[in-house]
C-alpha cells in the first residue's frame, strides 16, 4: 500500500508547530521564573526591612534591661557590664550597616536575569540571617534578664 503524498508534509508543519510552541513555551516558564525571583526577592526586602525595625526597637530596650538589672545586683561598673557595651556599641554599628544593605523596596528588578535575580535574593537571605543573629542575641539577653529580675524580686 503505498503511502499518501501530503502526509509527509503534515508530519513536517506538525514537527515546526511543535518546536515553535516548545520555544514560546520556554520564554513564558522563564518569565514566569523571573517573575516569582523578583516576588520573591521583594518579600524578601520587605521581611528585611521589619526585621530591621523590630533590632532597632530591640536592641535600646535589652540595654536599658541590662543597665537596670546591672544597677539593681550592683554589678553596674563591672567588667561583665563593660563587656556589654563595647558588644552593644558593636551590635548598633553592625545594625546600621545591614540597614544601609538592605535594598529599596521600590528598586525595579525587571532588567534582571534570573540567574542574576537569584543571587540577589541569596545576598537578601545573607542579610536577614545577619539580621535575626543580632535580634535573636538581644532576644535572649532580655528574656535573661527578666528571669533575673525575677529572681531579685523573689530574694525581696
Amino acid at each position: 500500500m503505498a503511502e499518501p503524498h501530503w502526509t509527509s508534509y503534515v508530519g513536517m508543519i506538525t514537527g515546526l508547530i511543535g518546536a515553535v510552541l516548545g520555544v514560546m513555551g520556554y520564554r513564558k516558564a522563564n518569565e514566569i521564573k523571573s517573575l516569582d525571583l523578583r516576588l520573591e526577592s521583594r518579600k524578601a526586602i520587605n521581611d528585611c526591612t521589619s526585621a530591621i525595625s523590630k533590632a532597632k526597637e530591640l536592641l535600646p530596650h535589652a540595654n536599658q534591661s541590662r543597665e537596670r538589672i546591672a544597677a539593681a545586683s550592683g554589678g553596674y561598673r563591672s567588667g561583665a557590664m563593660q563587656i556589654w557595651k563595647q558588644q552593644y556599641e558593636q551590635d548598633s554599628t553592625k545594625l546600621s550597616e545591614l540597614a544601609n544593605k538592605v535594598p529599596s523596596s521600590e528598586m525595579n528588578y525587571d532588567s534582571l536575569s534570573p540567574k542574576q535575580l537569584e543571587s540577589k535574593l541569596v545576598e537578601i537571605h545573607a542579610l536577614q540571617n545577619e539580621i535575626d543573629l543580632v535580634i535573636k542575641k538581644y532576644q535572649s539577653a532580655v528574656d535573661e534578664d527578666d528571669k533575673t529580675s525575677e529572681h531579685i524580686r523573689s530574694r525581696h
